[in-house]
């Protein structure tokens, strides 16, 4: 417990940022190549309208930066850092953050139909889901039973979808 206190209440994955960066340079490496470059798997493009991608990118876009938003407003504007917040978004899934960045990444993949991209997403989804592991293990290292009550009613990652 005192190692976990010495980093603060529930701090994120001492490697988290280096983690999302490489999880980034992944995923944006192979939907790029794939998109625009060698256009392996991006055949169904030509069956689907650009209008109805363009806007299934950006409908995605809103969502994930919403869930951001959101989730930055209750953890930086909203309660006390030394508690565990279950308010919110947070009463709806348990990592608001990265299922925002994940649905941008999902955004993403709609926008070109790269189908090769999806296994640039499973790599990203796999470090997130590592990342969110560490820190929930924190977490029940400093609420102990109230985190896990917490983790019993609510979802890692689908909103709204209860145990």
């Amino acid at each position: 417990m005192e190692s976990a206190n010495k980093r603060g209440v529930g701090q994120e994955h001492p490697r988290s940022v280096s983690i999302q960066i490489s999880a980034a340079i992944i995923f944006f490496l192979i939907w790029i190549l794939d998109s625009f470059i060698f256009m392996f798997s991006t055949i169904l493009t030509q069956y689907i309208p650009f209008i109805v991608l363009l806007i299934l990118f950006l409908s995605l876009l809103i969502i994930g930066l919403g869930l951001i938003f959101f989730t930055g407003h209750l953890l930086f504007h909203g309660e006390s850092p030394s508690k565990l917040i279950k308010t919110g978004i947070f009463a709806h899934t348990r990592h608001p953050l990265f299922l925002g960045i994940l649905i941008i990444y999902l955004g993403f993949i709609f926008l070109s139909v790269s189908l090769l991209s999806i296994i640039g997403f499973i790599i990203v989804f796999v470090l997130y889901f590592w990342i969110t592991t560490f820190e929930e293990n924190d977490l029940e290292v400093i609420f102990k039973e109230e985190y896990l009550e917490y983790k019993k009613k609510v979802p890692k990652w689908i909103l709204f979808v209860k145990k």
